[in-house]
């Protein structure tokens, strides 16, 4: 599994992303693997003050089993596909995503509901956050797809 540091402005929907997490409930940060949908969602409260989310499917979480790749491929199929940009595979998910792009996305991942999350960005900026550039559960057989189409569109230009 390559892992790359980067930064929390970086991150584009599409891309699978690990960061340390504190939720509410919990004691300490647990270790989360997330497939970004929306980097940078805001949200007015009620008393008029802005919060920022970050928005994404839970792919794996420390002390739990990870997501099956073939459910991981499922939720790939669903966005468009996998997707190879500079050397960092992902979803093929638009470079910039607004609130109506997110909730057309989060409706087409219906069935995978229980994995979808909203993070406060504020505590995620307090903890660094690393790139996955080949995430071990994307299946094999898609990426070599994607790889073959990559050559094949080459060699037609």
């Amino acid at each position: 599994m390559a892992i790359k540091n980067t930064s929390w402005q970086t991150i584009e929907p599409g891309q699978i992303v690990t960061f340390s997490y504190k939720s509410k409930e919990s004691k300490r940060p647990l270790k989360r693997t997330v497939l970004c949908i929306n980097p940078n969602i805001s949200y007015r409260k009620k008393n008029g003050r802005i919060t920022k989310f970050f928005v994404g499917l839970q792919i794996s979480v420390q002390g739990e089993p990870p997501m099956v790749s073939s459910k991981l491929q499922r939720i790939m199929s669903r966005l468009g596909g996998l997707e190879l940009e500079e050397g960092v595979a992902g979803a093929r998910l638009p470079d910039v995503v607004d609130k109506i792009d997110t909730a057309r996305i989060v409706k087409q991942l219906k069935p995978f509901y229980d994995n979808f999350r909203t993070f406060n960005l504020r505590e995620c900026k307090k903890r660094r956050v690393i790139l996955e550039v080949d995430y071990k559960k994307i299946p094999n057989t898609a990426i070599e797809i994607l790889e073959e189409d990559a050559v094949r569109g080459i060699n037609e230009n």
